[in-house]
């Protein structure tokens, strides 16, 4: 029987892009991005411990999961 739940495969994009954050994003919690005038669901791509991304801040989107973006802080 085929698992109809696997996670969507991964896609990094060439270049990171940027988004907005809308609704905060911690390791464990996924939070919203605003990206080409549209909210996003986002979560860490890699997240080192305690990061966290605060509404009205800038992140890097540097991939989709499905229709999550991925995103890095911008350092």
């Amino acid at each position: 029987m085929r698992n109809l739940f696997a996670p969507a495969k991964i896609e990094i994009f060439p270049e990171p892009l940027v988004g907005i954050v809308e609704q905060t994003i911690t390791e464990t919690t996924p939070g919203r991005v605003k990206f080409l005038g549209t909210s996003w669901s986002s979560r860490f791509y890699q997240s080192n411990h305690h990061e966290t991304a605060d509404k009205g801040q800038t992140v890097k989107i540097i991939g989709m999961q499905g229709i999550t973006l991925l995103v890095t802080l911008n350092h």
